[in-house]
């Protein structure tokens, strides 16, 4: 398999839904990279059309970098990795402008 220089393999960590900025800020503030996919999306309350940007996988973050560095850093957040059925982290390797697609691919 050919792998550019842009690629790069990324776990995924679930968290509460709503706390994927503050678990992204607490794991760049730890020297990792992070990144979440948002979209956005028009909420209707009260007869007005708010604006609303949301992750575009809800919980989810994805973690650049060694799992085994990280881990005290995602259990302090309360989050955890996303595991396949064997136990294993699951990981995507792509680069950044794939990873939401690719995550995709593996949730069907």
């Amino acid at each position: 398999m050919i792998v550019d220089e842009n690629t790069r393999c990324w776990y995924v960590l679930y968290t509460a839904p709503r706390l994927e900025r503050k678990l992204m800020q607490h794991l760049n503030t730890a020297g990792y990279k992070t990144y979440c996919p948002m979209q956005t999306i028009y909420v209707s309350c009260k007869g007005k059309t708010k604006e609303v940007i949301v992750p575009f996988f809800s919980g989810c973050v994805f973690l650049e970098g060694n799992v085994q560095e990280a881990v005290a850093v995602v259990a302090s957040q309360k989050a955890a990795f996303l595991i396949d059925t064997d136990g294993k982290e699951i990981s995507v390797v792509t680069d950044k402008a794939n990873l939401p697609g690719k995550f995709a691919q593996l949730l069907k």
